[in-house]
C-alpha cells in the first residue's frame, strides 16, 4: 500500500513538472514587446538580422489558391500563409516593433460580387506584383474612413494598408468585416506619437515587394486622375523609376460650419488655385508620393516624400523643381493627377482637429492661428472628386438626394 502511494505521488510530481514546462514554453512564445522609441529617427535600434534567403512576407500575410464554384468557374481563394515566428513582434522585415496580428482571409465569394459595385476593381487573377497599393495612417478619423477607402478602390488600388494609431487597435474589427466583404485591406497597430513615417516605412518594407507601386496618402487626401481611368494606368505612363510627386489642391471649409453625415467629397468643393492670388499661402507647393517599390531607399525623411535609391523624384512632367528632400515641388503640375487635400473640413471639425484631437505627432496643429483668423474657405469651385466617386462607385450617387444644411 505504501509503495503504491509513493508511486502515485511520483507520477503526480512528474506530470506537474511536464505541465509547468509546457506553460512556460507557451508563455515565452507569446511574449509581445510593445516598447519602442518615440523619435523621428529611423528605427535602427529595432533592426535585427534576417536571413537574406527568407521569403518576403506576402500581401496580407496570405497566399492565393483557386477553388471551383458551382458554375465551374475557378476563382482565387486567399488563405493565410504559414509564417515562422508569427508572434515574434520585434522581428518584422521593417525593423519596427509592433504587435503583428495575422488577418483572416479575404472572402473571395464576396469579392466576386464587388465588381458590380466597383467598375475598376483590381483583378485578383493578375499578379499582385504588377499592382498598386495605398498606405495611410488613421487616428480618430473613423467617420471619414469608408468613403476614402471606397474612393481609392474605385480608382483600381489593389490593397489598402492602414496604420492604426489608436491605443487599443480599434480598427481590427473594421478590418475583419471589410475582409469578410471581399475588400483587400490590412490594418497594422502602431499606437503612440510620431508614427506617420514609421507607418510609411512599415508599409514599404513589409508589403512593398507584393506590389509594383505604393502610394502614401492621409485619409483627408483623395487622388484625382485627369487623363486615366485607373491609378495603375497612370503610373505605367508617368512613373518609370523612383517616386512620383503628386501636387495638392487645398480644399477649405467651403463655408460649412459643422459636421454633417455626408461624403467629404460632396460637402467641400472650394479649393485654392495655381495663381499667386488664388494659391493657399502656406502649403501650395507640398506634394505626396507614389513609390515604385523596387526603388525604395529606406526610412523616409518626410511624410511628403519617400526616400528612393538615388533620390529620384519626378512629377507628371518627368521633371520637377524640388526642395532637398522632395517634399515640395514649385512646378506644381496638376493636368495629369492631383491630390484633393481636405485639410479643413467644416469650421467646427477643423477646430476639433486643431485644438482637441491632436495630430499623430501629438501636436495641436494650427490651433493658435484659429485665435487670430477663421479657417480657409477656398476660392475655386471644383466637384471633380465627387463626380469621380459617383462614377467609380455608383452607390454614392444616392447622396445627391440629401441636402447639407450645416
Amino acid at each position: 500500500m505504501k509503495s503504491s502511494i509513493i508511486s502515485l505521488l511520483t507520477i503526480i510530481s512528474i506530470a506537474s513538472l511536464v505541465v509547468t514546462y509546457f506553460l512556460v514554453q507557451t508563455a515565452s512564445r507569446y511574449d509581445v514587446n510593445k516598447q519602442d522609441n518615440l523619435s523621428f529617427a529611423a528605427p535602427h535600434f529595432h533592426l535585427q538580422q534576417r536571413n537574406s534567403n527568407d521569403s518576403p512576407r506576402r500581401n496580407l500575410s496570405e497566399v492565393m489558391n483557386t477553388t471551383t464554384m458551382s458554375d465551374g468557374a475557378e476563382i482565387p481563394m486567399i488563405q493565410p500563409q504559414k509564417q515562422e515566428e508569427e508572434n515574434n513582434s520585434d522581428n518584422r522585415p521593417s525593423g519596427v516593433v509592433y504587435q503583428y496580428i495575422r488577418p483572416p482571409p479575404i472572402n473571395m465569394t464576396a469579392r466576386s460580387l464587388l465588381s458590380k459595385q466597383f467598375p475598376n476593381l483590381a483583378n485578383f487573377h493578375d499578379a499582385p506584383t504588377s499592382s498598386t497599393a495605398l498606405c495611410g495612417i488613421v487616428k480618430d478619423a473613423e467617420q471619414y474612413l469608408d468613403e476614402w477607402i471606397d474612393y481609392h478602390f474605385g480608382l483600381g488600388f489593389h490593397t489598402i494598408y492602414l496604420i492604426d494609431n489608436s491605443q487599443d487597435h480599434e480598427l481590427q474589427s473594421w478590418q475583419n468585416k471589410r475582409l469578410a466583404s471581399g475588400y483587400s485591406v490590412r490594418v497594422m497597430p502602431k499606437p503612440g506619437t510620431h508614427r506617420q513615417m514609421y507607418g510609411y516605412h512599415m508599409c514599404a518594407a513589409e508589403h512593398g515587394k507584393d506590389h509594383k507601386y505604393m502610394a502614401f496618402f492621409d485619409v483627408d487626401e483623395f487622388l484625382v486622375l485627369k487623363k486615366h481611368t485607373t491609378v495603375s494606368d497612370m503610373l505605367e505612363e508617368h512613373l518609370p523609376r523612383g517616386s512620383l510627386a503628386v501636387s495638392w489642391y487645398i480644399f477649405g471649409t467651403s463655408f460649412r460650419d459643422m459636421y454633417t453625415p455626408l461624403p467629404v467629397t460632396k460637402r467641400f468643393m472650394y479649393r485654392d488655385g495655381l495663381s499667386a492670388n488664388d494659391r493657399h499661402t502656406q502649403q501650395g507647393f507640398n506634394v505626396k508620393s507614389i513609390l515604385k517599390t523596387s526603388d525604395y531607399g529606406g526610412y523616409p525623411q518626410s511624410p511628403h516624400s519617400m526616400k528612393t535609391k538615388g533620390s529620384t523624384w519626378i512629377d507628371t512632367n518627368g521633371s520637377g523643381n524640388f526642395d532637398k528632400i522632395g517634399a515640395v515641388n514649385r512646378d506644381r503640375p496638376v493636368d495629369v493627377a492631383v491630390i484633393h487635400h481636405y485639410k479643413y473640413l467644416s469650421t467646427k471639425e477643423y477646430h476639433w482637429k486643431s485644438c482637441i484631437r491632436k495630430t499623430v505627432d501629438d501636436k495641436f496643429k494650427d490651433c493658435e492661428s484659429l485665435k487670430i483668423r477663421p479657417p480657409y474657405n477656398g476660392k475655386i469651385y471644383d466637384d471633380s472628386a465627387w463626380q469621380m466617386l459617383k462614377k467609380n462607385v455608383p452607390k454614392y450617387a444616392m447622396f445627391d438626394h440629401f441636402e447639407d444644411f450645416m
